[in-house]
């Protein structure tokens, strides 16, 4: 047994010696571009040039966005829907489908809901007056909505798929009464589907750390923004580490 952990480290270790050193040259590399950018006074035009497009286009983006990606949402629920309609309850290939589409639409939704916080969050930084302020929060929160009925109607379209499954949207338990509903084989696809969320939020913490440390060193944007994504990264682990030691413990 310990031959064949030493072996494989011995495999490993010239492939992670080589990420190492490319992402070492990588950052060598951004770094001096990104000092070059701050000597050359490049930031200054750079800045001014995102202010008016983003004060000429922010105001915009909201509705266009969400119109045009809860419009494919609402396409796919329906498709689902007619598959759903003309299933006989027992070709696993129709249910199949019906459920894909239904995934694509909780797809849809939380880009939909992801990109529109971050639009209300760059709100301050576009012309909007007042008035045109308050339009946009409530064109939001109309927005929000409509994605929370549409995520019911998907909820509630699988439970009629499947009788079995529990939850409503609404309860603030939802989550715990789904996973509770789901059988062996569903539990060990979330497991899954949790494990590679996990990892790519990891890598993405740290992606954008570093792109954070090179903007920091070109546009002087501060301290803050860095320590955000090492706080995200940070709950990410520890919150990851601190579960398993629970289910540990319920396991003895």
């Amino acid at each position: 047994m310990n031959d064949n952990v030493k072996k494989e480290n011995r495999k490993a270790l010239p492939k992670f010696f080589l990420i190492l050193l490319g992402a070492a040259l990588l950052g060598g590399a951004l770094g001096f571009l990104s000092s070059l950018v701050s000597y050359s006074g490049a930031e200054d035009t750079v800045a001014a040039a995102m202010d008016a497009l983003v004060g000429c286009v922010l105001p915009w983006l909201i509705p266009a966005v969400s119109l045009v990606l809860l419009a494919a949402a609402v396409w796919q629920y329906r498709a689902a829907k007619r598959l759903f309609e003309s299933w006989d309850g027992e070709a696993e290939e129709v249910a199949d489908q019906a459920e894909s589409r239904l995934n694509r639409v909780l797809l849809l939704t939380a880009v939909t809901m992801v990109l529109d916080f971050f639009l209300l969050s760059a709100a301050p930084y576009s012309r909007l007056s007042h008035y045109g302020a308050l339009v946009s929060t409530g064109v939001f929160l109309a927005v929000v909505v409509a994605i929370m009925l549409l995520q019911q109607r998907v909820v509630d379209l699988t439970r009629r798929m499947n009788p079995e499954k529990r939850g409503s949207v609404y309860d603030m338990k939802f989550h715990k009464k789904w996973l509770e509903s789901c059988d062996e084989a569903e539990r060990q696809q979330i497991g899954q589907a949790a494990m590679r969320a996990y990892r790519a939020t990891g890598s993405a913490c740290i992606a954008l750390w570093v792109v954070l440390l090179i903007l920091d060193f070109a546009f002087d944007i501060g301290i803050l923004p860095s320590f955000v994504a090492l706080l995200l990264w940070g709950i990410l682990q520890v919150s990851y580490i601190l579960e398993c030691i629970r289910l540990e413990k319920r396991k003895k």
